[in-house]
């Protein structure tokens, strides 16, 4: 909830390149954004899956490349320079049907919004081959690749 308890104007969930993209562009325009990040889990890290890329080699700006973590801790330092507020906690539930939108976080009291902007990427398919985790996580040559999956 906004400090005023005040519905949020915009609260954005996620925290891969599209949701600090999303909070750039909303906090330059007056929004005020809320960025509700997601919380480490042993299936998802906040930034998305380009926090597992070592090396990203085709993104405009980075004539060297640059590893997904730096990309990402750039990327939500230049929302956060603009105004992004941030929460990290999942989002257990949002309930569309009401307005202002209602957002039920894992743990903190529940957030209302006028707008809401999902933003929760994707992850790899797997195939659910035996030892294909395995083998993924150990550089075993089983990979899902962020940026050219």
């Amino acid at each position: 909830m906004s400090q005023d308890g005040q519905a949020e104007t915009l609260v954005i969930i996620g925290s891969g390149p599209a949701a600090w993209t999303a909070a750039v562009y909303a906090a330059r325009a007056n929004l005020d954004p809320l960025v509700i990040e997601g919380e480490p889990s042993r299936e998802m890290i906040p930034g998305g899956q380009l926090m597992f890329t070592t090396e990203i080699e085709n993104f405009p700006g980075f004539p060297e490349g640059v590893d997904g973590q730096e990309l990402m801790a750039r990327m939500k330092a230049q929302a956060e320079r603009f105004g992004t507020r941030t929460m990290m906690e999942n989002v257990a539930s949002v309930d569309f049907s009401t307005y202002p939108f209602v957002l039920r976080p894992s743990y903190s009291d529940e957030v209302r919004a006028k707008s809401v902007i999902v933003a929760t990427g994707a992850r790899a398919n797997w195939l659910g081959l035996d030892n294909e985790l395995r083998l993924a996580h150990n550089g075993g040559g089983v990979r899902a690749c962020a940026g050219c999956d």
